[in-house]
């Protein structure tokens, strides 16, 4: 189950465990840098956010995969 879940721009997002990311059921792989104290994902090259909850809605908001025609 989701220790946190909400729906941004029509995609739910769901995080599990402070590391487990999934956006409309499929699962997003972030890496976390420790030194830098940011997430990341292949989603977004050259992008770093604070949260994994800003990694998902930046993912949903800024990749075609996920934003599609929706807004």
């Amino acid at each position: 189950m989701a220790q946190y879940s909400e729906t941004f721009q029509g995609c739910l997002i769901e995080i599990e465990d402070d590391d487990t990311l999934r956006i409309d059921g499929k699962r997003i792989d972030p890496v976390y840098n420790e030194s830098r104290g940011k997430w990341s994902t292949r989603y977004l090259p050259y992008t770093e956010y604070d949260s994994l909850v800003e990694l998902g809605q930046a993912i949903v908001r800024d990749t075609e995969e996920f934003s599609g025609d929706r807004q």
